[in-house]
C-alpha cells in the first residue's frame, strides 16, 4: 500500500513545529506592532498635550467674547492670539491649529485660525465649522478631551487630530482647541516595522521549518533504521538486518572470506515447560548477551527468529574456537538452571565450488547445526540413562 503523504513522523513533527512557530510569529507580529504603534500614539498625545497646556495659559475669556466676526481681526486680542497660534504652528510643525466656540445662535464657529491669512483654507472668525468635525468639537466644548485611537490615513496624508477644551481661570469651558499634526513619518515607521517583523517572522519560520525537517530526519532516520533492524529482546540485529546485510554481501560478490554460523537453543521448550516462559525468555536473552560479546567490526550476531541465531564472520581463520567458547559459557548458565539447555552450532565458510551465494552457505551451516543438535540430544540422553 502506498504510504500517506503525511504519515511520516518527521513530517508530522515538522508541520506541528511550523504551526507553533507561525502562531508564535503571528502573536509576536501583532504584539510588537501594537506596542510600537501605541508608543507612537503616546508620543503624539504628549506632544499635543504640551501645546494645549501652553495655549490655555495664554488665553483669556475675553479672547472668545471679543472675537466673533472677520471685523474683529483688527482687535488686539485677535492679533495677539493669532501670533501665538502661528508661532506654535510653525515651531510644532502642525498642519492646523485653531480655536473654536459656539456663537449666539449655538452654531460652531472658528475664532482664530493659526494658518497664514493668505492660505487657501484659512478660516475667518465666525466661519462655520465643517460638519465632519462638529461632533468632536462639540464634545470638547462640553469639557471632554477628544483623542484619536489611530493615525488617520487621508487623501492629503497621514494625520493625527486632537480636540481640547479651553477653560477660564475658574475652570469653565470657554472654547475649544483643534490640532492636526502631519504623521507621515510615524505612519511610515510603523508600516516599515510591520513589514520588517512580518518578513523576519516568515524568514525564521522558513529556516526553522527546513532546519527541523533536516535535523529530525538526521536524528530520526537512523533511529528508525535501528528500530527496524534491532531485536528488542536481545538487542542484537534482527532477521531483517541479516537479510539486508546478506543481500549486500551477495551484491558485492566479495564472499570468499565470509563464514556463516547458525545457532539454535536446545531444550528451550523443556525450560519453558518446567520453569515457565519467563525463564525461557531469559535463556534467549542470555544467549544474546553471550553472542554480543563476540561482536566486533568483523563479527556480527543476529537473532534470526525464535531461539535461532546467525553470526556473520569476516576474515576468521579459526571460527570454531570462538563458537566453542560461546557454547561453553552458555552451558554454565544452563547448569545453574538445572535444565539441559545448550547451544547447537553449525558453521560453514563460503566456498565458490559449493555455494552460489551466502544463502547456500547458510544452508550448509544449518545442516551442521542440526547434526550438532542431534549430537547434543544423544549426549543428554546418555547422561540421564
Amino acid at each position: 500500500m502506498k504510504q500517506k503523504k503525511f504519515s511520516r513522523v518527521d513530517r508530522q513533527v515538522t508541520i506541528l513545529l511550523s504551526i507553533i512557530l507561525i502562531l508564535f510569529g503571528t502573536f509576536l507580529y501583532f504584539v510588537s506592532t501594537r506596542v510600537y504603534y501605541q508608543s507612537i500614539l503616546k508620543s503624539l498625545i504628549h506632544r499635543v498635550e504640551n501645546i494645549h497646556n501652553y495655549i490655555e495659559h495664554q488665553l483669556t475669556p475675553e479672547d472668545f467674547r471679543e472675537i466673533n466676526t472677520a471685523k474683529d481681526m483688527s482687535k488686539e486680542s485677535y492679533q495677539t492670539l493669532k501670533q501665538i497660534l502661528e508661532e506654535i504652528r510653525d515651531l510644532g510643525d502642525l498642519r492646523y491649529l485653531y480655536t473654536a466656540k459656539r456663537n449666539e445662535d449655538g452654531e460652531l464657529v472658528y475664532v482664530v485660525d493659526g494658518l497664514p491669512d493668505n492660505a487657501e483654507d484659512f478660516r475667518y472668525p465666525g466661519d462655520l465649522i465643517e460638519p465632519e468635525i462638529q461632533n468632536e468639537l462639540s464634545r470638547a466644548l462640553k469639557g471632554e478631551i477628544v483623542l484619536p485611537d489611530k493615525i488617520l490615513n487621508t487623501d492629503w496624508g497621514n494625520i493625527f487630530i486632537a480636540y481640547y477644551p479651553l477653560h477660564d481661570e475658574n475652570g469653565v469651558v470657554v472654547g475649544a482647541l483643534g490640532l492636526e499634526i502631519g504623521a507621515d513619518t510615524e505612519a511610515a515607521a510603523a508600516k516599515n516595522l510591520s513589514k520588517a517583523i512580518c518578513i523576519s517572522c516568515l524568514f525564521f519560520c522558513g529556516v526553522a521549518f527546513l532546519s527541523s525537517l533536516f535535523i529530525f530526519r538526521r536524528i530520526s532516520n537512523p533511529l528508525y533504521r535501528d528500530m527496524a533492524n534491532t531485536d528488542f529482546m536481545t538487542k542484537l540485529k534482527n532477521r531483517n538486518a541479516y537479510e539486508t546485510d546478506r543481500d549486500n554481501w551477495n551484491a558485492r560478490n566479495a564472499l570468499d572470506h565470509l563464514t556463516v554460523a547458525v545457532i539454535d537453543l536446545n531444550n528451550l521448550k523443556l525450560a519453558n515447560d518446567r520453569l515457565g516462559h519467563d525463564i525461557g525468555d531469559a535463556c534467549i536473552i542470555n544467549a544474546g548477551k553471550i553472542l554480543h560479546k563476540m561482536e566486533n567490526n568483523k563479527i556480527t550476531a543476529y537473532r534470526y527468529g525464535g531461539d535461532e541465531f546467525i553470526i556473520l564472520m569476516e576474515d576468521q581463520t579459526n571460527p570454531q574456537t570462538l563458537l566453542e567458547k560461546a557454547s561453553t559459557e552458555f552451558q554454565k548458565y544452563g547448569s545453574e538452571l538445572k535444565v539441559p539447555v545448550a547451544l547447537a552450532i553449525g558453521y560453514a565458510q563460503f566456498d565458490r565450488k559449493l555455494d552460489k551465494n551466502l544463502t547456500d552457505t547458510q544452508k550448509r551451516a544449518d545442516k551442521k547445526m542440526y547434526q550438532d543438535k542431534i549430537k547434543i540430544k544423544k549426549q543428554i540422553d546418555n547422561s540421564m540413562s
